[in-house]
């Protein structure tokens, strides 16, 4: 009888897919909703894994002597999304947004104008999300999953209908008993102004891990 566990790499899937997509990408300049105006859209994301594994095999001999030998190896994983994400204005500058990766993955939020006007200029914006804690069962043990990122949003109008942002961005991922640090980045542009055309990039990296993540998006807001 033989049994194989790959633990980690599939623990580390699970986080990843389940909590931390709809995180990954920004799918907003740096500029807030005006207080009444809502905006939603719809994008699609590219997202590629690279991560290291290890994997522990079992195997009972004919004598019922118990062998373990541990592998370890690479494997990259491109996953392709759709993304719904909704964003309010509560004051001129306080803006609640949301974001879901479907079928599976969510996030929730806020950011603050501290700095700047949504005409033309600099601005930043400082916010926080929240991933929606998910509790899945995984090799027999319930686990949590969650996210939380802190973004600041940066971001230059050249006109009312162009903008350029960074959003670089630190967080802590619960991923069953173990807490990771992630940090990285989104760059992109925002094109229009009824009609918002969105396209941008994230590379995102677990030092607790030592994993990398990359995000391709682009997206039409109205």
């Amino acid at each position: 009888m033989t049994t194989v566990r790959t633990d980690r790499l599939f623990i580390w899937l699970m986080g990843s897919v389940l909590c931390g997509c709809a995180n990954y990408a920004t799918l907003q300049d740096a500029s807030t909703m005006p207080e009444g105006k809502a905006q939603v859209g719809l994008a699609g994301t590219m997202t590629t894994y690279g991560i290291d594994y290890e994997s522990t095999v079992t195997a009972s001999t004919a004598d019922g002597e118990t062998v373990t030998t541990t592998a370890s190896g690479s494997e990259q994983f491109t996953i392709p999304a759709l993304v719904v994400f909704v964003r309010a204005g509560v004051t001129d500058r306080l803006e609640l947004h949301g974001s879901a990766w479907l079928p599976l993955g969510a996030s929730f939020g806020f950011k603050y104008m501290l700095v700047g006007d949504r005409e033309e200029g600099f601005i930043l914006s400082p916010g926080v999300d929240v991933g929606a804690p998910l509790s899945v069962s995984v090799l027999d043990e319930d686990l949590l999953f969650m996210d939380v990122i802190v973004p600041v949003h940066l971001g230059y109008g050249l006109t009312p209908g162009f903008a350029t942002y960074v959003t670089p961005k630190y967080g802590l991922r619960i991923v069953g008993d173990s807490l990771h640090h992630v940090g990285g980045s989104t760059v992109g542009i925002a094109i229009g102004e009824r009609l918002r055309l969105l396209i941008e990039g994230t590379l995102l990296y677990d030092a607790t891990a030592e994993d990398l993540t990359l995000n391709g998006a682009i997206g039409l807001a109205f």
